[in-house]
C-alpha cells in the first residue's frame, strides 16, 4: 500500500487527487491545501472544501520546512508527496522524508518557463507551442528530473486563462497516463538539460501595470496583451475620453502604417478600437 499525501490548490489538485482516491494500492492518508485557501469555490473549486466533503484528513503547515513540520510529516510514513501548485518551497530536508519522493506537475514544458508567472511569459515571448510537465522535485526552482511531458500548439489562443484552462486539462490527462508508471516505480526519470533553462522569478511581472504601451511592434503588443487578459481578474486597459477601457481581446492587423504616432485611435467601430502601433495597428475589443 502506497502512502500518499497531495498539496496544493485548485481544480488541478482537486481532479489528480480523485485519480488517486480511485487507484488500488493507494492510500490518500492526507491533503495539505494551500494556506490562503478558505474553503469556498471562486473562479477556480476550493481543494480544502474537497477534501473536508471527501472526509479526507486536512493538514495546515505555516512553514513546511520547519522543526515541527518535519517530524510531523516522518511520523506519517509517506511514500510520496504530489505538489499541484503548492505555493510554498519544498526544500532537500522536506524531500528526505518521503521514501518515493516529492512530484510537482508544472505548467510550462521545463526547463523552459521554470518559476513564476509561466503562462503569462510564454505568451509575450510569442512561443506557438507550449506543454505541462510532471517532475521530481529537487531544492532548486522547478529544476526537478522530468518524469512525463506533453506539448500542444498554442498559437491561436486567445488569451493566459485560455491557456491556463489548457494546462489544466493537458496536466490532468499525463497526471492518469502517468501515475501507473510511478505508483510501480517503472516511470522514467530524465535530466532536464540547462542549456535549454529559462527561469522567471517572483516579480518578473507586475500585473497591476496593465495600461497598454503603443510604441512597440504590433506583434509584440499583441502576445502582451494577450499574456494580461485573464478574465475575469485581470485586463489590460487604454485610457478613451477619460476613461478607462478593459480590453477583452486584441486583434493584430499587419498592414504597414501610415506613420501615425504610436497610440493614434484610428477608428472606433461599435466595441473596437483600432490603434496605430510603431509598424502596423491593431484592434482593441473592449467589455
Amino acid at each position: 500500500m502506497k502512502r500518499v499525501m497531495i498539496f496544493g490548490k485548485n481544480n488541478i489538485a482537486i481532479e489528480c487527487t480523485k485519480v488517486l482516491l480511485k487507484k488500488d494500492g493507494v492510500q490518500v492518508v492526507g491533503c495539505c491545501p494551500n494556506n490562503n485557501d478558505k474553503g469556498e469555490d471562486g473562479w477556480q473549486k476550493s481543494f480544502m472544501r474537497f477534501c473536508d466533503e471527501k472526509k479526507i484528513a486536512i493538514f495546515r503547515f505555516k512553514d513546511i520546512r520547519s522543526n515541527d513540520s518535519l517530524n510531523f510529516l516522518k511520523k506519517m510514513d509517506l511514500d510520496f508527496i504530489f505538489s499541484f501548485q503548492y505555493d510554498q518551497i519544498i526544500g532537500q530536508e522536506v524531500i528526505d522524508v518521503f521514501g518515493k519522493g516529492a512530484v510537482n506537475l508544472h505548467f510550462s514544458p521545463l526547463p523552459k518557463y521554470r518559476g513564476v508567472s509561466p503562462i503569462a511569459w510564454a505568451l509575450i515571448n510569442g512561443e506557438d507551442s507550449y506543454g505541462v510537465t510532471i517532475h521530481y522535485i529537487d531544492p532548486g526552482i522547478d529544476t526537478g528530473d522530468i518524469i512525463a511531458q506533453t506539448n500542444f500548439k498554442i498559437d491561436s489562443v486567445k488569451n493566459a486563462r485560455e491557456l491556463y484552462s489548457k494546462c489544466e486539462s493537458s496536466g490532468i490527462e499525463l497526471f492518469k497516463n502517468t501515475i501507473d508508471k510511478l505508483l510501480n516505480d517503472s516511470n522514467e526519470r530524465a535530466p532536464q538539460l540547462n542549456i535549454k533553462a529559462m527561469y522567471y522569478p517572483k516579480g518578473s511581472i507586475d500585473f497591476n501595470k496593465c495600461e497598454i504601451d503603443f510604441n512597440k511592434s504590433t506583434y509584440m503588443l499583441n502576445n502582451w496583451i494577450r499574456a494580461f487578459i485573464f478574465p475575469p481578474f485581470q485586463y489590460p486597459v487604454f485610457k478613451h475620453e477619460g476613461r478607462l477601457k478593459k480590453v477583452v481581446r486584441a486583434y493584430p492587423v499587419y498592414n504597414k502604417n501610415k506613420f501615425e504616432k504610436s497610440g493614434s485611435l484610428i477608428t472606433i467601430n461599435n466595441k473596437k478600437f483600432m490603434f496605430s502601433t510603431n509598424d502596423s495597428y491593431i484592434e482593441l475589443e473592449v467589455d
